[in-house]
Order: structure tokens, then sequence, then C-alpha cells
């Protein structure tokens, strides 16, 4: 399980990239960035830039028989009230969320972790509480 990404091809950013891929992989248009999560590293070596984007509706999406198995769309209220748990797997902490008979887990599952971080903190009082 993973989010939409790949290459940064030649003459491309990292919004480009992220962009394209996701209209590559799952047909997904007009959105609009908002801004990035911390890179990861991922075990096969490669650097992941997570790449935070919005749309106020989200149409159909076509997903890629070539590249994409299945898509999964998570609310993100059953998101915000999972519990996950950690492992450490060659020296890192891999994060996992089990939903819906689903782990996510692995790269995908550490960004997760740090939206989701990122979301709350966002949607804080002043005085710490959700607002």
């Amino acid at each position: 399980m993973s989010f939409p990404g790949g290459v940064v091809e030649p003459g491309e950013g990292v919004v480009e990239a992220a962009l394209r891929e996701a209209a590559e992989e799952v047909g997904l248009k007009g959105v609009e960035p908002l801004g990035f999560l911390s890179p990861t590293l991922s075990p096969q070596g490669f650097w992941v830039q997570p790449v935070v984007v919005f749309r106020e509706d989200l149409p159909a999406l076509e997903p890629n028989p070539e590249e994409v198995a299945e898509v999964l769309l998570a609310p993100l209220e059953e998101l915000l009230s999972l519990s996950p748990w950690s492992e450490v797997r060659l020296g890192r902490t891999v994060w996992h969320f089990p939903w819906r008979g689903v782990d996510i887990w692995g790269v995908t599952g550490n960004i997760l972790k740090e939206f989701l971080e990122v979301w709350r903190e966002a949607h804080r009082d002043p005085a710490g509480g959700p607002l």
C-alpha cells in the first residue's frame, strides 16, 4: 500500500512530479499543493518527499491497472481515530495503522503518522485542545 509517487523526471520539481504521478496513477487532477511533510528514506534507499495537496471535491478516481491494484479511500475522521502501533525494523521505527482489515504501514504508515500529527496540531485551539 502506498500513496501515488515516483521518480522526479528531468526538468521537474518535486511538486510537478507529485502532481504528474497522481494524475498518471489514479487520475487525480486539479489539486492545490499546500506544502511538504518531512523527507523520508525508504528501506530501498530512495528519498521520498511527501507533498500535501487539497481538492474541495473528490472526482471518481481512475486507477491505472499497470500501476495500481486498488484505490482505498480512508476518511480522515477514521484515520484520526485509529490507534497506531510501531515496531523497529532494520533500525528504523515503522508505524502501523490497522484500518478496516488493512495494515497501513512502512513508509506509507510513517508518512501518515506525520500527516495526522500536523493535522492535529493545526486544529488545536491556543489552549492546546481540539477546535
